[in-house]
């Protein structure tokens, strides 16, 4: 028996995220997904073992994909302040670029369809900010918050500020969201 190529994978992670997105967890039945894919549904089973498996491998994907788009070129930058903008651009050009996909992140970041494991490993993906963080604040750049509560805190203006920035007609307007949007984390921020 010939096992399905990582093409046919690779459409039901997309078409999974897609389904996802705009029906839950719930709406979207496993037949759906095999069918919107092209592929038989022994085909999604031979990949995922189950509705929840293929939730945790998408989860896993995507959290990864964010994080080092997120972090491109950071380590280039020598102030807290510029690693966290460098941080934003990088979080906003992705963000707008894939709006699925930071749709399905928000959907799914407290879900319990996510199994314990796979959020674990999606925000160990994010280690770095925690590190941004740690540093920034060792420095004195950073106020003395709880490193962990102002990573939740980043992720959440974050998201804001590339839902914000996605709206914007042209593309001075979505610079000028962007850069006050950034002033504004970093005001939060900083010591």
């Amino acid at each position: 028996m010939r096992e399905p190529g990582p093409d046919k994978q690779e459409a039901i992670l997309a078409t999974a995220l897609t389904l996802f997105t705009e029906r839950g967890f719930f709406g979207t039945p496993t037949s759906l997904i095999s069918k919107e894919a092209g592929v038989a549904t022994g085909t999604l089973f031979f990949y995922f073992k189950t509705k929840e498996d293929l939730i945790d491998t998408l989860y896993r994907q995507v959290k990864s994909e964010a994080a080092l788009a997120m972090c491109r070129g950071i380590e280039k930058e020598k102030t807290a302040q510029a690693k966290l903008q460098r941080l934003g651009h990088n979080a906003v050009a992705w963000g707008i670029q894939n709006p699925a996909k930071m749709k399905f992140m928000e959907q799914f970041a407290h879900s319990p369809f996510v199994s314990t494991s796979a959020h674990e490993e999606g925000m160990s993906h994010f280690l770095f900010l925690k590190d941004l963080v740690q540093d920034g604040i060792k420095k004195g750049e950073i106020r003395t918050v709880e490193p962990m509560l102002l990573f939740c805190m980043m992720a959440s203006a974050f998201s804001g500020l590339i839902a914000s920035a996605s709206l914007a007609e042209t593309a001075d307007e979505r610079v000028k969201i962007i850069d006050e949007g950034l002033d504004f984390i970093w005001n939060g921020m900083k010591a």
